[in-house]
């Protein structure tokens, strides 16, 4: 009889140890509260040059989204990275992109035959050699056939390198150290609203741009999942004159000067619009995806 009772006991510990597990699991899921959903999202598989827009599920890595900014352009000889002020800048932002389902990407140019990267050729790294540019990133050297196109573009020497892959797949070094860039729909409404002049999102080069959400909430986010993807802030996007050069290559001063009017953040003596996210958990995301506040930044 003793042994009996004592089976019943364990048994009913057990299914009552399994009833809280549950309940505390959902009270966690009910913690967890909307704040916006994933209206666009972009890669930018050139830095410098204008992104891809992604309309299907996409592999979100601990090092960001899939060919983002996996190639850089440098310049030859020294291997710095090109500067937005720098002359010819506006040309290379004219050049459309386009990147297709099996990873090859697209540049086009008026008067300039098309040039086609195949992206899965970096994979075969024994067909690379490795070098580093002034900040310390590592890079590999496309062909000379890409950067005797990119540099007739520019005007000026430069080369197009890509980011090496490590063993496990994962982009590496991809010269982006805070991976994804957020900004919601309701903040450059609200900007362009102060600053008197419609600006267009492209300007601020997001990843991925919310919407349902109010004007600059992604600031007050420290946890958030998109998809099965779990991002954690990092810190608030500083901002120079590359807001200054439009999608279409061309350049005025009326958005900088709104920005260190609007905008200014005094510790970081500099204007900021945006949210940079760090990946806490890999996964996919896809357009349409809700945004879900896991908890929010102390005060």
């Amino acid at each position: 009889t003793t042994l009996l009772y004592t089976i019943k006991f364990e048994e009913k510990l057990f299914m009552m140890m399994t009833l809280l597990s549950w309940i505390s699991s959902a009270l966690k899921e009910e913690e967890k509260i909307v704040v916006g959903q994933v209206s666009e999202l972009f890669v930018h598989p050139v830095r410098t040059l204008n992104p891809v827009q992604i309309h299907k599920s996409w592999v979100l890595e601990s090092t960001g989204l899939l060919y983002d900014k996996g190639i850089t352009l440098l310049f030859k000889g020294t291997n710095e990275r090109l500067k937005h002020s720098m002359i010819g800048y506006e040309a290379l932002r004219r050049i459309e992109v386009s990147l297709s389902e099996d990873a090859k990407l697209t540049l086009k140019y008026a008067g300039k035959p098309d040039l086609v990267i195949d992206l899965n050729d970096f994979n075969k790294m024994e067909n690379y050699t490795r070098e580093k540019c002034p900040l310390g990133f590592e890079f590999c050297h496309i062909s000379e056939e890409v950067n005797e196109w990119i540099s007739d573009v520019a005007g000026r020497d430069v080369r197009a390198m890509f980011s090496p892959r490590n063993p496990v797949g994962e982009i590496v070094n991809i010269h982006n150290k805070y991976p994804i860039l957020i900004i919601g729909e309701a903040s450059l409404q609200e900007f362009t609203k102060e600053a008197g002049s419609d600006f267009e999102m492209a300007r601020f080069r997001p990843n991925i741009v919310s919407i349902n959400q109010g004007a600059y909430d992604d600031e007050t986010w420290q946890e958030i999942q998109i998809g099965d993807a779990v991002l954690e802030f990092h810190h608030r996007c500083g901002r120079c004159t590359i807001t200054n050069v439009d999608s279409a290559g061309v350049r005025s001063s009326d958005p900088m000067k709104a920005l260190r009017k609007y905008r200014w953040c005094e510790k970081a003596k500099e204007p900021v619009f945006g949210t940079y996210f760090s990946v806490k958990k890999p996964g996919l995301v896809t357009p349409g995806d809700k945004i879900w506040l896991i908890k929010r930044r102390r005060a």
